[in-house]
């Protein structure tokens, strides 16, 4: 749970959104959406691909804080 609490701390300090996250997920190959999103950030889905959400995100939070990860992308 503590994870979940830094990603919400991450996404606001860095003005981002779950829709950017969820993107970034998806060019890593992780489908989710944002019922799905929210539900494993508030705790509530458990599980291997739950897991795998929050350890990608996680990663994408702090390449971003090293500028290895931009905040625009085309994906539609």
């Amino acid at each position: 749970m503590e994870e979940c609490k830094r990603i919400k701390l991450q996404i606001h300090k860095h003005k981002l959104s779950y829709i950017w996250l969820i993107n970034q997920l998806k060019m890593r190959e992780i489908n989710t959406d944002k019922t799905e999103m929210s539900s494993v950030i508030a705790g509530n889905r458990k599980g291997a691909k739950a897991e795998k959400i929050i350890q990608c995100s996680l990663k994408i939070l702090s390449d971003y804080e090293k500028g290895k990860v931009l905040v625009e992308n085309n994906i539609k």
